[in-house]
């Protein structure tokens, strides 16, 4: 299904009056570096989905967003039409890179994209537990899966990637001990969230970190050993960037190991950082653009805004360059250089994504 520059129109029309609001500011200068940009002021570049019926907009189920800024392009994984989406931010021309299915090139459900090179995207199917390479103009080529995955419900449920390597963060599975008749009901149990990286064929090596993941929990049915998974009792998410691999717990509260990374692999992190003012409760999201800077989502509890709280490093320093609070649920599908793409979910659950900009200069 394409759309026009007119039908992008439509629907930034629409979006007008209640769709996430982004201050406006000028531009930032052309050679401002990431480092520099205080986050604090937005410029929107493009507004995709949000129509008042379902079948409106382009997609549903974005989980994943990668910015290519020399391009003009932003890549979307839709996992609701098992494909993703090359959407060019200049024209607002819509091209469809694979189709639901389970050939080669085909997808269930994308779920992650992180660039793989220059011209390449890397794109995880949870559904078929699969590993694809495309070349940014669409065409497919080469599929593998994770040593380890796909037995006893081990699955991928986290990835990135820094220069030429990837990690990805391997669930351990149901707890076996759930599914014992003697267990009692109501019995609860922790996931574990494995982090190593691989290589180009999905062979792991160089394990770095083992958190606490999603909690589990039996069911009264003792009969069907019915189980409940509640990814929302306690979850970990992996970044890159700047030399950094990023290890955040959510759980009660916040954690994030931070793990420098060489030519001969990642040195392992002692202790979480907390930089001088990072939230520690109501965390949805932590996030690292591939320059390095760490993005923490917050839910403010009094009107359902979200704040950002952007922090860089430099040496083992770490400061805060902006904060934005933005109107709704909203989630960093991508951040690199100045420019950022957020996923946001209004009362029903339909989606807009938001392609900004960062705006001003750093006065500090």
């Amino acid at each position: 299904m394409g759309m026009s520059a007119f039908g992008v129109m439509v629907i930034q029309a629409v979006l007008a009056g209640r769709g996430p609001e982004l201050p406006l500011a000028s531009s930032p200068p052309a050679d401002a570096r990431w480092s520099q940009l205080p986050w604090d002021q937005l410029d929107t570049l493009a507004v995709l989905g949000g129509g008042p019926m379902w079948s409106e907009p382009p997609f549903y189920r974005v989980s994943d967003a990668v910015l290519d800024n020399d391009r003009n392009i932003v890549f979307l994984a839709n996992g609701g039409d098992g494909e993703v989406i090359r959407y060019d931010i200049g024209s607002g021309s819509i091209e469809r890179i694979g189709r639901r299915g389970r050939g080669p090139g085909e997808f269930r459900r994308p779920l992650w994209m992180e660039p793989h090179g220059p011209d390449s995207l890397l794109v995880y199917d949870r559904d078929l537990n699969l590993f694809s390479v495309f070349s940014r103009s669409g065409r497919f080529g080469r599929s593998f899966r994770v040593t380890g995955t796909g037995l006893g419900g081990r699955q991928a449920a986290a990835l990135t990637r820094m220069g030429t390597r990837t990690w990805v963060g391997v669930q351990s599975g149901l707890p076996p001990v759930l599914l014992v008749p003697e267990t009692p009901p109501g019995t609860k149990e922790r996931d574990t969230l494995t982090v190593f990286e691989i290589d180009d064929e999905g062979a792991a090596n160089d394990t770095i970190a083992r958190v606490p993941y999603a909690l589990w929990e039996r069911l009264p049915d003792t009969t069907s050993f019915s189980i409940l998974r509640d990814e929302d009792a306690g979850a970990a998410e992996i970044a890159a960037g700047g030399g950094r691999l990023l290890v955040a717990v959510l759980g009660d509260s916040l954690e994030v190991f931070l793990h420098r990374v060489g030519d001969t692999g990642a040195e392992r992190a002692r202790s979480p950082f907390m930089p001088a003012g990072m939230p520690w409760r109501e965390v949805s999201q932590v996030f690292a653009s591939r320059e390095g800077a760490v993005w923490v989502g917050e839910r403010a509890p009094t009107d359902g805004s979200t704040v950002f709280h952007v922090f860089a490093a430099t040496s083992d320093a770490w400061s805060r360059r902006g904060t934005l609070v933005l109107d709704g649920n909203l989630r960093v599908l991508d951040a690199s250089q100045d420019r950022v793409v957020f996923l946001h979910l209004d009362e029903l659950g339909q989606e807009t994504v938001v392609v900004a900009r960062a705006s001003g200069n750093d006065s500090s």
